[in-house]
Parts: structure tokens; sequence; C-alpha cells
């Protein structure tokens, strides 16, 4: 069957306006083309003929080789998903097992809570405890202190410990607790008791060597001991007395020997040598005693404190205070010196001194007499002593006076003529005119003025 020159199949004709509607210059056409020249070498008829097998050949070969490399990566999949299935029964297991601990362990977390509790609860009492021993109780360094440790730093510490422990039980006695603080308190009671004593013995220990010099240091210790001693009165006065006649004891002396054998090595010279010249010796006398008195007074004060310190520190002890005072103390330590000291003025005055020596030992007395009271008060036995030889030096004083005007009265002659005073009354006075004698008289007139206005 012939076809006619001008006409073509349609099926042809599609095709070959498929194949020139192709646009051959676009990317893939060309990347296509470019794969396709290194599968297809020889541009021949049988080439172009097989192109098509070419092409499904080197398709299969790619495939298995795609086949081939996927088969080892499947393998390797395979043996990850065991391992993965391996893990996922190990991991169910585990779980399972802790199901099962946690469903066996509830009793054991429920204890574990209880004891952590209780140990929170033990720690806590502990810590009260403690608390409670550090301040209700005695390390043993301060037990060893108030027993066995030399007297010091240490031990009057410890002391003031026990003391505020003793202070602190009344708290207790005041709450519930009152079997732990009468406890506590007979303890401390003890303790305190065994102190005070064993202070007692130290503290008369060292009195007894105060009584040895004349002029003793004060050991800050003893101080310390004297006010520690306050809160037992009974203690405290039994070593203020055993104080108190040491010093009385060693006063006496020390006034003996002044009078009689003087200083070390003779000077100063003894006081009785001056007995010859009355009111030198009755200075001489007095002025060692006010001495005396100062020194003592500063060694009784730094022992024991003020009057006032003396009060107020009683106040705090229970019961009326039975302190002796500073003054009471100074006034048993010179009481030695009293009678000694007032027979020998007694002896001057009454050996029939002139008028006006007689006069100035009044007021030598007068004044010594004022000094004593200031530093000692009224009702001392020195001041009571000075105050009784100052009374009988202006006795005698006045009786003196009195004879000697009667005297002059025995005689009275006519006056003279020009109006002169009488011999009688020149002649006495006519070796001890001098200005001495009439400042004694003007002062003697003033002292009898104001008593007579007074």
């Amino acid at each position: 069957m012939s076809v006619p020159a001008g006409s073509t199949v349609p099926g042809l004709a599609r095709k070959v306006r498929k194949v020139l509607d192709i646009r051959t210059e676009s990317l893939e056409v060309l990347n296509s083309l470019a794969a396709l020249s290194g599968v297809y070498q020889d541009n021949s008829t049988a080439s172009r003929r097989q192109l098509k097998v070419i092409i499904e050949e080197t398709s299969i070969n790619t495939l298995e080789q795609f086949l081939s490399a996927a088969q080892a990566v499947f393998r390797a999949l395979q043996d990850v998903q065991g391992e993965l299935d391996a893990l996922s029964s190990g991991c169910s297991a585990i779980n399972v097992a802790l199901a099962a601990d946690r469903t066996s362990s509830t009793d054991l977390l429920a204890e574990s809570d209880k004891l952590q509790h209780e140990l929170a609860v033990s720690e806590t009492r502990s810590r009260l405890v403690n608390s409670f021993f550090t301040q209700y109780q005695l390390s043993s360094a301060e037990i060893s202190a108030l027993q066995d440790a030399e007297m010091g730093d240490t031990f009057f510490n410890a002391l003031e410990r026990v003391g505020s422990i003793h202070r602190s039980c009344r708290n207790l006695l005041s709450s519930h607790h009152h079997r732990a603080g009468l406890e506590l308190m007979d303890a401390m009671s003890t303790y305190q008791e065994t102190a005070y004593e064993r202070l007692c013995r130290w503290v008369q220990g060292e009195c007894a060597s105060l009584g040895d010099m004349d002029a003793p240091e004060v050991d800050p210790r003893l101080h310390r001991a004297a006010e520690a001693l306050r809160e037992r009165q009974v203690l405290f006065r039994y070593c203020a007395e055993e104080v108190a006649t040491a010093r009385h004891n060693a006063m006496f002396q020390r006034f003996i020997a002044a009078l009689t054998r003087g200083g070390p090595n003779g000077m100063p010279r003894p006081i009785e040598m001056n007995a010859h010249d009355p009111r030198r010796y009755l200075g001489d006398m007095l002025a060692w005693v006010h001495q005396a008195l100062a020194s003592e007074r500063e060694l009784l004060i730094s022992l024991f404190g003020q009057d006032n310190q003396s009060r107020t520190s009683g106040s705090h002890a229970d019961g009326p205070s039975d302190v002796p005072s500073s003054s009471a103390l100074l006034d048993k330590v010179l009481e030695g010196v009293c009678r000694p000291l007032k027979i020998r003025i007694e002896q001057v005055l009454t050996a029939n001194l002139p008028l006006v020596l007689c006069f100035k030992v009044s007021q030598l007395l007068a004044f010594y007499g004022r000094t004593v009271e200031q530093m000692m008060g009224s009702g001392a036995r020195l001041t009571d002593t000075l105050a009784d030889c100052h009374k009988l030096a202006n006795r005698v004083f006045h009786e003196q006076l009195t004879a000697r005007g009667n005297k002059l009265m025995q005689f009275k002659a006519a006056p003279p003529k020009d109006l002169a005073l009488p011999q009688q009354v020149l002649r006495p006075y006519c070796w001890c005119c001098d200005a001495e004698l009439i400042a004694c008289l003007l002062e003697l007139l003033c002292c009898d003025v104001a008593v007579l206005v007074c």
C-alpha cells in the first residue's frame, strides 16, 4: 500500500513534532546526554539499535550493585535491631526488678524516714544537754582548780563560776525542773563550802604573815580573797578579825619599840630620850601614832575596801549584815597603843608643867584629837583616849591658872600712887613676858570667850 508523498503517518508526525519540540539547551537534557555518552561508546548502526538494551543492562547492573550494598546495610540493621531488642528486654527486666524492689523497699524507706526523724530529735536533745551541762556543770579543770590548784586567777574564776551556777539553779526551782535544780544546788553548795574553807585557811596563813612586817604590801590575791569571802559573812568576819589581831599585836610591839629602842640602827632615836622635853616628847608620840594610823588605814582599805563598799557588798547577802567595817577593824588595830599612850600623856600632864607649856600641850592634843576623829570617827577608842587626855590637859591648865590667880589674890596691897601694876603681878611674868606668851594668852582668851558665847 503506497502513501502519498504529501502526506505523513500521523504517529510519526506526532513523534517528529515531539522531538522537534524538545529543548536541547535545557539542563536536564544536557545531563542526560552527558550520562548517556559514558554508556554509549560506539556510534554505529548496531550500537544505535542496541541503545535501549545497553541502557537497560546498565540500569540492571546499577540496581544489582545497589542491592548488594543494600544487603550489607540490611544485615547491619538486623544486627542493630537484635541489639535493640536485647536492650529493650533488659530494660523491661530492670523495670520489673525495680517495681519489685520498690514494692519490697516501701517498709524500709518508711523505717529509714523514721530513723532520720529520731536522729534529728536525738541531735537536738544532745545540743540541749550539752548547753545545759555548759551552763549548769563545772568542767574538770574548774573542779581541779577549786580542790587542788594554787590560789590564783584560776581558783577565783572557778569560784565565781560556782556562784553563778548556784544562782542560776534558782531559775530551775521556779520552773518544773525542781529535782534537777535541787540536785545541782546541793552539788554546787558542796563545791562552794570546800572552796571557801580552803580559801579561809589560805587567808589565815597570809594574815599571819602580815603581823611580821611594819608596812606590808597587800597581795592582790589577798584582796580578791577578801572580796570573795564577803559571800560568807562568818568566814569573812573571822578572817578580818585575824588580820586585825595580827596588826594589833604588831602595832603594840612597834609602838613600844619606837619608844624604847627607836628605828633600825638607832635611827630614828627612841622617843623616850626626849622625855625631858614634854612638848617634843608628846609631839613625837602623837606624830608616830598618826603616821601608823594612816598606814594601817590604807592597808585595811586595800584589803577590805571602804565602809560603804562593805555595806553594799553585805546588802546582797541573806539576812542582816554582820561584816565588820574598816573603821571597826582600824579601831581594834590601834587599841593596843591607847593604854601606853594615855599613861605617858598622863605622866607628862601630872608633872607640874609650866602654865604656858600646859596650854601648848592642850592645844597639841586638841589638834591630833580632831585629826584622828576625822579619820576614825567619834566612837573610836583612840579618839576617846585623846579626848580624855585633852580634857585632862585642860583641867590641869585651868587648875594651874586658878591656883596662880588665887596666889595673886592673897596679897592685896594698896595701889601705888601712879596706878602702875603691882609688883606681885609683874614679878611672876618678868621672866616670860615675850611675844609667845602674849600670843598663847590671847588664844586662850579667845577660846574661853567662844565657849562662853556658845
